[in-house]
């Protein structure tokens, strides 16, 4: 079904560009979206490609400090991962992270999330102390 979320998300950025132009917020949560179907699909550039459209967008109309922008700053980390870019994607984490803790706060599911993929990076680096730290921290 990812071809045809691609297509429905493809139509709505037609939309969102022609109706609310290319710097609004709705924009860039389609970016996002469509980097998440790439990203599902092991199409990690270009799923970065959409995550950085989306990034830049938010941070324009959402500012540094949204948690909109601290959820893309996961997903970019995410790719990193993925792709075995660990430093890369713990600097993205931790970005999220500092967000997320002052928007949502710290017994949020979302910053827990965020809390167990640093862990996910610890604990892939041999790190496995602060990894286990991490991990607590996300329950």
């Amino acid at each position: 079904k990812y071809e045809e979320a691609m297509q429905q998300y493809q139509k709505a950025l037609e939309i969102q560009l022609k109706a609310l132009g290319p710097e609004h917020s709705s924009t860039a949560a389609t970016y996002h979206s469509i980097g998440r179907v790439l990203y599902k699909q092991g199409k990690y550039e270009e799923a970065m490609q959409q995550y950085q459209k989306a990034l830049e967008i938010k941070l324009k109309a959402l500012g540094p400090e949204h948690s909109s922008t601290a959820g893309t700053y996961h997903e970019i980390g995410n790719v990193l991962y993925y792709q075995g870019k660990y430093e890369k994607a713990m600097q993205q984490y931790q970005k999220a992270l500092e967000i997320k803790l002052k928007t949502l706060g710290p017994e949020h599911s979302s910053t827990a999330t965020t809390y167990h993929s640093i862990g996910n990076v610890l604990h892939d680096q041999g790190k496995y102390e602060e990894a286990k730290r991490q991990y607590l921290k996300a329950l």
